[in-house]
């Protein structure tokens, strides 16, 4: 069998070179250990089959050996299944876990006002009701009464104001996590224009990988994505002749979903906002909250509210740019399709539309099952003061007010409430109740005079035992319930969404930490099995280097001591 001299050199030469290279990507692993998304990376190797081995002339030899060791590529370690599903738990669990803070938020809004909450004054204005019905010529229990009713008004201010701030606030962090997306589909698009020609030469970019894997975890916060490498077009080939691919991501599960693309390659489509003005009539939340025309409150938003539309440019605009006023060129991204009660493109999680329905949920309309946001609790409130407001003013104009003097005048018709301004927001007690307290009507059917001496000749206190009978105990039109009964069932829902709010975050967070631990396993860095590898690879390296000392001194025996018999 016929061999060239210095075969096993070269073979020991490529044992060194790989046990090197190994040595190197075991010290990447242990600098990266403690770096977010980085995954672990191994040299794949194989044997290299004899010279000739594969041709047909080849002369036949027996035990011929191996050419030594090459590396056939430099390999991340994940599992792309798992990557997948971690994306699709963490959407899910980030629309649960925003929404179960925003539900909290609002149940504190009722909670946190104790005994001046709507039930608590409720009770104290019905408890100074009772009094004047004992005695309705006392001018102190009558302006107990105007107090009382006070505190009613101040509570639906503050509700009202607590919910529309966090509305506001919803909006805020939308607009804030918009720009944010863009920026992240900005730098995706440049990663694929990075790995793209880094991969052309043969290798694999592992860590411009691990960047933008890191990015499409971030992403799949924000919104549901769906995502997939596919063969490049038209098909490329590196310079080993495997085929190269490119990157696709859109927005929704539907992968030939050409209206929701939001990176193809190098094209990245960005998400843009569309101011919508209050009151603009496109969706109920708008009209709710606009300010009755004749009324003297402002809006309380600095800010227009937004929907997001989806770019219909190719060419990525600065992703700071995001408002839009008129006009959008693309379609609408995330918002409800008011006819069925859908996402226009399927959309279905992440903070954004967690934002969005808290924002703009309105529960169910016309039969139609929607989301339950702080609109919904706004309507409801609003409810609550047109049907309490409108019952009470209905009863009391029926009243006669008491004369201020000798010689003054008793009125009917008189409402204790303002009755054009009947929402939470806007609510007020009437101008005469406010002017004076002997405007409260107590008695029925009559006008109260009072003799020479300043005392009651007429009067009764029918109106205000028939407040307390019909509005505190009855059942209010448009409440289907009392007041009390219609607050309780209120709570009820908000600590109903509340509670179930966090219950599937909880439930979601514990199947994202199952999934990332799986993830986490195969991915992460472990540094005990780096150190084996090091001194498996040292072992490998010095083995391979004292095979090239064994060889070098046989060859200097072959070179320098043959043919020497015999010379001094």
């Amino acid at each position: 069998m016929y061999r060239s001299t210095f075969t096993g050199l070269n073979t020991s030469s490529q044992g060194v070179n790989i046990a090197q290279r190994q040595l190197d990507v075991t010290a990447h692993n242990i600098s990266n250990a403690n770096v977010t998304g980085y995954s672990r990376q191994r040299y794949i190797t194989q044997a290299v089959p004899p010279k000739g081995w594969n041709s047909q002339f080849a002369y036949p030899e027996r035990g011929k050996p191996g050419g030594g060791v090459e590396t056939l590529s430099l390999d991340q370690i994940r599992d792309l299944f798992l990557d997948r599903q971690f994306r699709n738990e963490q959407t899910s669990t980030t629309y649960w876990e925003t929404r179960s803070n925003a539900m909290y938020y609002i149940e504190d809004v009722f909670n946190s006002i104790d005994s001046n909450s709507l039930d608590g004054v409720l009770a104290s204005f019905f408890a100074s009701l009772q009094e004047l019905s004992k005695n309705s010529t006392d001018e102190a229990v009558r302006t107990n009464v105007v107090s009382e009713a006070k505190k009613i008004v101040d509570v639906f201010h503050v509700y009202d104001e607590q919910l529309t701030n966090l509305m506001e606030q919803q909006n805020f962090q939308m607009h804030e996590k918009v720009i944010h997306a863009n920026q992240l589909l900005t730098q995706i698009a440049a990663l694929n224009d990075s790995i793209f020609r880094f991969e052309l030469g043969g290798s694999t970019a592992n860590d411009l990988r691990d960047q933008r894997a890191n990015m499409l975890d971030e992403l799949s916060s924000l919104m549901d994505i769906s995502y997939e490498e596919k063969s490049a077009e038209p098909p490329m080939y590196n310079i080993y002749g495997l085929e190269l691919t490119q990157l696709r991501i859109v927005a929704g599960s539907d992968l030939t979903n050409e209206d929701a693309v939001l990176v193809d390659h190098l094209d990245s489509y960005m998400l843009k906002l569309e101011a919508i003005e209050h009151g603009s009539g496109e969706n109920e939340i708008y009209d709710l909250l606009e300010p009755l025309p004749d009324s003297e409150y402002e809006s309380p938003f600095d800010k227009p509210f937004y929907k997001i539309f989806l770019s219909g440019s190719e060419d990525p605009p600065n992703p700071e740019a995001n408002v839009y006023d008129g006009e959008h060129n693309g379609i609408e991204l995330i918002s409800y399709d008011e006819s069925t009660g859908e996402g226009l493109l399927g959309y279905t999680g992440g903070l954004l539309q967690s934002y969005l329905d808290v924002r703009d949920g309105v529960g169910t309309v016309d039969d139609v099952p929607g989301v339950i946001g702080i609109p919904y609790y706004i309507k409801e409130l609003n409810r609550f003061v047109e049907s309490f407001t409108t019952a009470f003013n209905e009863i009391h104009s029926q009243g006669y007010t008491y004369p201020t003097g000798i010689g003054g005048s008793s009125d009917t018709g008189v409402d204790f409430f303002d009755p054009e301004l009947t929402t939470a927001r806007t609510i007020q007690l009437s101008q005469a109740i406010l002017e004076s307290s002997f405007n409260i009507a107590a008695s029925r059917n009559e006008a109260v005079t009072l003799d020479p001496e300043g005392h009651a000749q007429t009067g009764n206190n029918e109106i205000i035992l028939e407040l307390i009978q019909r509005i505190k105990e009855g059942v209010i039109e448009g409440l289907g319930n009392s007041p009390e009964g219609f607050y309780k069932n209120y709570l009820g829902i908000v600590a109903s969404e509340a509670s179930a709010a966090n219950d599937m975050y909880t439930q979601k967070e514990v199947m994202l930490s199952d999934v990332q631990k799986q993830r986490t396993s195969v991915s992460s860095v472990s540094e005990d099995e780096e150190m084996t590898n090091m001194v498996r690879f040292n072992h490998a390296y010095n083995a391979s280097a004292r095979c090239i000392t064994t060889i070098d001194e046989m060859l200097d025996k072959l070179i320098n001591g043959t043919g020497r018999v015999g010379l001094v």
